[in-house]
C-alpha cells in the first residue's frame, strides 16, 4: 500500500509539473508498480488490449484527420463571417461551435483550434476577447459530454454499463443529457461572463472602452511565441524531402503547421498557394 500511494502521489506531482511529458510519466509508474511487485505482468500489460486504449488512439487520428484535410480552418473562417459584432450572437455562436468540435475532438485540440479564431472574432467585433475564452474552455469540456467519444470517461461508462450486463452504450446515448447540459451551461454563462469578465480592470489605462488591438492581444496571449515562417532557398540540402522524413521534431523540436509555396505573380496579384503540413510533403525551394 506504501509504495502504491507514494507512486501515486509522485505521478501527480509530475503530471501538474508539466515538465515531462504524461506518457513517460504514466510508463514510469506502471513500471515501478509492476517492479516492486504490487501488481504482476498480465495485470501491467492488461490495460494495452483494454477497447478503450484502441479507441483513443483512434480518435486521435480522427482529430488529425480533421486538422489536415483543412476541416478546421474552413469551419473557422465560416465563423468569422457569421459573427458578425453582434455581442450575444457571436457569444451563443462560439458557445455551439465550440461544443459541436469538442463533440468529437479532444478538448484540448478544440481550445487549441478556435482560440485564435475567437480572438480574432471578437477583435473584428470590436469586443473584449476575455469574455469569450473562459467560456471557451467550458464548451469544449459540456460538448464531450453529448457524444461516447467526446470524453474518456465516457468510454469507460459505456464499458462498466455493458459489463453490468445492460444493453450497449451507442454513439449518441449521451446526447440528451449532455444537450441539457450545454443549453444549462450557456444560459449560466451569458450572465455570469458580462458580470465578470467585461468589467474593465481598474488599472486599464483606456479610460474610453476601447478594445485591445490585435497585436496587444497576441502580445498578451502569446500566439506568436516560438511561430516562424522560414523560406528554404534553391540548392538547399532539405529541397526535395519530405517532412517525415527529416524528423524535424524528434532531432530539432520543430513542428511545421503549414507549407506554403507556388507563388504566381499576376500583375498587382500574387497568388501563393497554402495547404497544411503531413509526413508526406515535400520541402521544396
Amino acid at each position: 500500500m506504501t509504495v502504491t500511494l507514494i507512486t501515486l502521489a509522485a505521478a501527480a506531482f509530475f503530471f501538474v509539473w508539466g515538465r515531462i511529458r504524461a506518457d513517460v510519466v504514466a510508463l514510469c509508474a506502471l513500471l515501478t508498480l509492476t517492479l516492486s511487485g504490487v501488481i504482476t505482468t498480465g495485470e501491467a500489460l492488461s490495460g494495452f488490449a483494454n477497447p478503450i486504449v484502441i479507441m483513443m488512439v483512434g480518435l486521435l487520428v480522427v482529430g488529425g484527420a480533421i486538422f489536415n484535410t483543412g476541416l478546421a480552418k474552413m469551419t473557422g473562417a465560416r465563423l468569422m463571417k457569421l459573427g458578425g459584432s453582434n455581442e450575444t450572437r457571436l457569444f451563443l455562436l462560439v458557445m455551439g461551435a465550440t461544443a459541436l468540435i469538442g463533440s468529437f475532438v479532444s478538448n484540448t485540440g478544440t481550445v487549441a483550434l478556435m482560440l485564435p479564431i475567437v480572438v480574432s472574432m471578437a477583435a473584428g467585433a470590436g469586443i473584449s476577447a476575455s469574455r469569450y475564452l473562459m467560456p471557451l474552455a467550458f464548451a469544449s469540456s459540456l460538448g464531450g459530454m453529448m457524444t461516447l467519444i467526446g470524453t474518456p470517461p465516457n468510454l469507460v461508462v459505456a464499458e462498466v454499463w455493458e459489463e453490468a450486463g445492460h444493453e450497449p452504450m451507442t454513439f449518441f446515448t449521451f446526447l440528451p443529457a449532455g444537450a441539457v447540459c450545454l443549453v444549462a451551461g450557456t444560459l449560466l454563462l451569458i450572465p455570469l461572463t458580462k458580470w465578470f469578465l467585461s468589467q474593465k480592470r481598474p488599472d486599464s489605462s483606456d479610460d474610453k472602452g476601447k478594445s485591445k488591438t490585435m497585436t496587444q492581444l497576441v502580445d498578451e496571449y502569446g500566439l506568436d511565441r516560438d511561430l516562424y515562417s522560414l523560406r528554404v532557398p534553391s540548392g538547399s540540402k532539405i529541397c526535395g524531402q519530405t517532412i517525415g522524413a527529416l524528423d524535424l521534431r524528434r532531432n530539432y523540436g520543430i513542428e511545421v503547421i503549414e507549407v506554403r509555396g507556388g507563388e504566381e505573380d499576376r500583375g498587382f496579384l500574387r497568388r501563393i498557394s497554402q495547404r497544411a503540413a503531413t509526413a508526406e510533403t515535400e520541402i521544396t525551394a
